[in-house]
C-alpha cells in the first residue's frame, strides 16, 4: 500500500471525524471510528476497536463519552511521527487527536478472542475493525467475575445490553465453548453469570413492546 495514499486517506477520514457533532450521541459514535479508520490507514498493523466504542456500536446505544481504545502491536516511532503529523499529540498514556478532541490509548495488546471473528465496517474511504458481539460479551462477562453477585455492575449490564442487542445473531456454541475453555477467569463463575445473562435477555425478550 502507498504511505502517500494511506496518509491522505487518514487526513480524508479525521476531516470527516471532525465534522461530527461529540453532543450527538450516534455522531460521536461515527466520530470515534473516523478517527480508528484513520489510524488504520497507517498502522503496519490492524487496530481492532475494544471498549466504550465497540460497545455503542454493538448494542446501538450511548455508553457514555468515552476513549477510543484499540487493541494492536505498539505504534513504531516513524508511526508516531505520522500520528504528529496527522494532528495527534501524547498526552499521558493517550494519542489525542487535536481537531476532534477524541483521546486514543493504543496499549500494545492482543486481541482476547478469536481474530476471524472480529467485524469490518466500512466508513468513508477507509474501514474500521471492531472486536465481534461474542467476544465482546464475554470481555463484560470474564470482568464481572470480580463481583459475581452484583447484578449493578456495569460490566454486567454491559453483558446483558451487548446480548439483548444481539441474542438472535450471536453464535452461542462459541460463547459456550470460549466459556468452558477459559484461562483468564474461574470458567464456573463465568457460565453461571452466563446463564443469568440469558435468562435475564429471555424475560425481556417475551415482553410485549413497550412493557418496562
Amino acid at each position: 500500500m502507498d504511505s502517500t495514499e494511506s496518509v491522505s486517506r487518514a487526513r480524508e477520514l479525521l476531516r470527516r471525524a471532525g465534522e461530527r457533532d461529540p453532543s450527538d450521541e450516534d455522531q460521536r459514535l461515527e466520530r470515534n471510528l473516523l478517527v480508528a479508520a484513520a489510524l488504520t490507514e497507517v498502522l503496519s498493523h490492524t487496530p481492532i476497536v475494544v471498549g466504550g466504542t465497540a460497545e455503542d456500536f454493538w448494542t446501538a446505544d450511548s455508553y457514555h463519552e468515552t476513549d477510543l481504545d484499540l487493541v494492536t502491536w505498539a505504534p513504531t516511532a516513524t508511526e508516531e511521527d505520522i500520528f504528529e503529523d496527522l494532528g495527534f499529540f501524547k498526552e499521558g498514556r493517550h494519542w489525542v487527536h487535536e481537531a476532534t478532541g477524541v483521546p486514543v490509548e493504543i496499549p500494545e495488546s492482543r486481541l482476547k478472542g478469536d481474530p476471524s471473528r472480529v467485524h469490518r465496517e466500512p466508513m468513508g474511504p477507509g474501514t474500521v475493525a471492531l472486536i465481534s458481539a461474542e467476544d465482546l460479551y464475554l470481555d463484560r462477562i470474564r470482568q464481572s467475575t470480580i463481583s459475581p453477585t452484583d447484578d449493578s455492575l456495569q460490566t454486567f449490564n454491559s453483558a446483558v445490553a451487548i446480548a439483548a442487542a444481539n441474542f438472535r445473531e450471536m453464535d452461542w456454541a462459541y460463547v459456550d465453548g470460549a466459556i468452558q475453555s477459559e484461562d483468564e477467569a474461574p470458567p464456573r463463575l463465568m457460565k453461571s453469570l452466563d446463564a443469568r445473562v440469558r435468562a435475564k435477555v429471555r424475560r425481556r425478550l417475551s415482553q410485549p413492546r413497550g412493557k418496562p
